[in-house]
């Protein structure tokens, strides 16, 4: 490496995306950060960007403002001892009184404390006014209604700790006023610091019924699929929470709700409503739901005040939200801006919809091409579950779309898509960045195609949350990851270096 050129300006802009993947991306992550920083790499990253499980981890190292000097006690922190359920649910408590509570407001103080061992409460924003070396942090959501019935240039928004917006529209707000209404003149009232680095982050990100059920499936007209989803996913969220409480008669009183709920949910037939117009069928399921809610609330109303009682009324308020699958909701910037290009899914919506951008493409390729960050070396981990590659294809084909610089990938790299290497390069150009690939689960670890199957069914995301010895054996992978291919990255750091010194 003593042959860099030394001129500040040559000096390149590195970017590590983390996939989605649940826990499995989280732990992951934190272990091949670990290994970039043993092998003195880490500090040559200037980005780092994170989709669903990744997002956690980032939001659980941000915690630590000299997190990347000493990742050794991040890792630590990992399987330390998570807060106690009253200050989960004082959390919450606070959060429902807000008017944009939302799943991700639930779903973020489950999985902080359940995977993640802490429950954060520093905002975003905050970081803005830190001196630090650790990479910059970019945050990544989808925009439901955009998602849904919306161009490809308003789906993907980003947040960062100076600015949030959507990424190819190039409208942003300041972090610290996200949140804020947007008045006729144009001119932002209000300020509201947002608290979104570890819970909002974390529900926002990697919501596992989300990828199961599928948005696409169930936020439509389908108001049987609408209500069931909400019932499943309540029975789930106390199990989680009956995982979370030590409290034995806490925790009886909680399976003393679930189980009749999830019996229900087995050995029940719902009501027939193929014959009947949208609102009779609406008004019959709102009947059959009250109907099968009607013991529990009786049920509710003899709990001693307490955790538990405290926690039941907030599934009640939570119900709704479950039903319309309300998830990140925060005030539109954009809503009825006079600004062109701006499209009707956003215009029209008084609020935005962030979600887990992970079932759209599951690495956060977006924020980091184009001349904005002008980035140069792009190396993208995949702890994805599937088929490898898929998300780089993915990229390419939203790079496309949306014009802007990619490496050639050619199909016939997905042949490796079942057993794929542990290294991929696709060199970029003057304007495109190189991007190396790391897959997870790979032909230096695993044998064969079965063994990777076999890996992928061990570390499944719906198991959480993952035992110290799963933990430990999952960050050994990871970082050998990273160890194996240390002088493959220096090289790609090189050959970086001498493409942005002959740029300028």
């Amino acid at each position: 490496m003593s042959d860099l050129p030394s001129l500040q300006d040559s000096v390149p802009h590195i970017a590590l995306l983390g996939s989605g993947g649940g826990q499995r991306a989280a732990v992951a992550l934190l272990g091949s950060l670990h290994q970039m920083g043993q092998d003195d790499l880490l500090d040559t990253l200037l980005y780092l960007g994170g989709v669903s499980g990744s997002g956690w981890a980032m939001s659980f190292l941000y915690t630590d403002p000299m997190w990347s000097a000493n990742t050794a006690a991040a890792l630590a922190r990992l399987t330390g001892s998570g807060p106690e359920l009253d200050d989960i649910l004082d959390w919450l408590k606070d959060r429902s009184e807000h008017k944009d509570f939302s799943l991700s407001d639930f779903w973020g103080s489950l999985l902080s404390p359940t995977i993640m061992n802490q429950l954060g409460r520093h905002q975003l924003a905050d970081e803005a006014k830190k001196q630090t070396t650790n990479p910059y942090p970019v945050y990544s959501a989808l925009e439901q209604n955009c998602y849904l019935d919306g161009p490809t240039k308003g789906k993907w928004f980003e947040l960062t700790p100076h600015e949030s917006g959507f990424t190819e529209l190039n409208h942003f707000i300041p972090t610290s006023q996200l949140g804020s209404s947007h008045s006729d003149a144009g001119e932002l009232e209000g300020v509201k610091g947002v608290k979104v680095v570890e819970e909002e982050v974390m529900g926002v990100k990697g919501v596992e019924v989300v990828e199961e059920e599928g948005i696409k499936d169930t936020s439509r007209v389908d108001i049987t699929k609408s209500g069931i989803r909400a019932l499943h996913v309540l029975a789930r969220l106390l199990a989680v929470l009956g995982e979370i409480t030590e409290d034995p008669g806490a925790k009886a009183e909680l399976e003393q709700l679930r189980a009749p709920l999830q019996d229900f949910l087995t050995i029940s037939s719902f009501p027939s409503m193929r014959l009947v117009n949208i609102q009779d069928r609406k008004t019959m399921f709102n009947e059959w739901i009250e109907e099968t809610l009607k013991p529990i609330r009786e049920w509710a109303l003899n709990l001693t005040d307490g955790p538990v009682k405290d926690l039941v009324s907030l599934v009640f308020k939570l119900f709704p939200l479950i039903a319309r699958w309300k998830w990140g909701t925060t005030t539109n910037f954009l809503y009825q801006t006079k600004a062109g290009a701006i499209p009707d899914c956003l215009r029209s919506k008084e609020h935005i919809q962030l979600i887990d951008p992970g079932m759209y493409l599951n690495s956060p390729y977006p924020p980091f091409l184009g001349p904005k960050r002008d980035v140069d070396l792009i190396i993208s981990l995949d702890f994805s579950l599937g088929e490898s590659l898929k998300s780089l294809t993915l990229a390419r084909d939203y790079a496309a779309e949306v014009q802007k610089p990619f490496p050639v990938i050619d199909d016939k790299v997905l042949e490796d898509k079942d057993w794929p290497k542990d290294y991929y390069v696709f060199p970029g150009g003057l304007s495109q960045p190189t991007i190396v690939y790391m897959p997870l689960f790979n032909q230096r670890n695993c044998r064969d195609a079965a063994e990777v199957k076999s890996k992928m069914a061990e570390y499944t995301t719906v198991q959480w949350p993952y035992s110290k010895e799963k933990i430990a054996a999952l960050l050994k992978i990871a970082m050998a990851n990273m160890k194996n291919n240390k002088y493959n990255l220096l090289n790609e750091i090189y050959r970086a270096a001498v493409r942005k010194h002959k740029r300028r």
